[in-house]
């Protein structure tokens, strides 16, 4: 449990413990005269959740809010669901269908994870949907002396919003700028298929930069200033953006060559590892596959450009 110094000292993360690791997945407590879960890690974690939560002192929540509906931000949603019966789920109008029903959610990721979808997610429950809150771009959450407001933030996945906190000035970028872990220090875009779009994710990073926000959280993990290699939140974004388009550079340099998943990929890991991650260990490399894999983010971009490139048919 870690509380947060400057304006957004009353705002705690919880750290999930995924993948058996720390500083790869955060949960984050928001209290006003009500109190808001944003993310809820896998519900293979969903143990480590309560923990916190108890740890901080929280006896009930009153709202459990997602950026979005990945297993990873929103999985354990349905079961926090039925530990706090009175609490509301919020997401993007989007997502809302799947977690009511997220048979097609869970048949999605096994395309991905396949064998390793139990150990990874731990199930999903569903969450009723007469405890759902749609949520569209500006609307907010009320806490009571703060609020939350969504911010449509596409590209990362269709049903993606940012989330910032009025009281404090904390936006909570969920996957928006990708992954940023305080002991690693360096960028790697989240860019998983199948609704990966460049040039909407980084329209949604500019977004996110316009706001002028006091500090930027991102799921994996934590505050941007935070870490060996501090960034404010328009360095942050600034050094996303950069990422984003580096990736679809070194993708499209690697079609060239193949069109082979594995080919291209093995030429990406090349060309990141002379770029950034030279200086890295072998465990900071390990860890920044745990959020976001070579593999995954390939296949992202690749279905990407694909689309990009497709015959229209009208």
């Amino acid at each position: 449990m870690q509380s947060e110094s400057g304006k957004a000292t009353d705002i705690l993360t919880i750290d999930t413990g995924m993948r058996g690791d720390q500083a790869i997945t955060g949960a984050f407590i928001v209290r006003g005269e009500k109190t808001a879960l944003v993310e809820t890690g896998p519900k293979a974690t969903v143990d480590n959740v309560l923990s916190g939560l108890a740890e901080a002192g929280v006896e009930s929540i009153d709202w459990i809010v997602v950026t979005h509906i990945h297993l990873d931000h929103a999985g354990a949603a349905g079961t926090l669901a039925r530990r706090w019966p009175e609490a509301r789920v919020a997401v993007h109008e989007l997502g809302a269908p799947h977690l009511t029903d997220p048979s097609k959610l869970w048949a999605s990721a096994r395309r991905i994870y396949g064998d390793a979808m139990e150990e990874l997610w731990g199930g999903i429950d569903p969450v009723p949907s007469d405890r759902i809150t749609v949520l569209s771009d500006g609307e907010v959450i009320a806490l009571g002396g703060r609020t939350l407001r969504a911010v449509e933030t596409p590209g990362h996945a269709r049903h993606h919003h940012a989330l910032l906190d009025d009281s404090t000035g904390a936006l909570f970028a969920g996957d928006a700028l990708g992954v940023r872990l305080p002991d690693v220090g360096i960028n790697r875009p989240a860019t998983p298929p199948p609704e990966f779009d460049l040039d909407q994710a980084i329209g949604s990073i500019k977004r996110i930069r316009d706001l002028d926000a006091e500090s930027v959280w991102l799921t994996h993990f934590g505050p941007s200033d935070r870490g060996v290699n501090p960034a404010t939140p328009a360095e942050a974004c600034d050094e996303a953006i950069e990422s984003l388009s580096r990736w679809d550079e070194w993708v499209r340099a690697g079609l060239k060559q193949s069109r082979e998943p594995e080919a291209v990929t093995r030429f990406v890991v090349e060309r990141s590892r002379e770029a950034l991650e030279s200086s890295l260990g072998p465990r900071e490399v390990d860890r920044l596959e745990l959020t976001t894999s070579y593999s995954m983010n390939v296949s992202g971009h690749m279905r990407a450009i694909d689309r990009a490139e497709a015959p229209s048919t009208s």
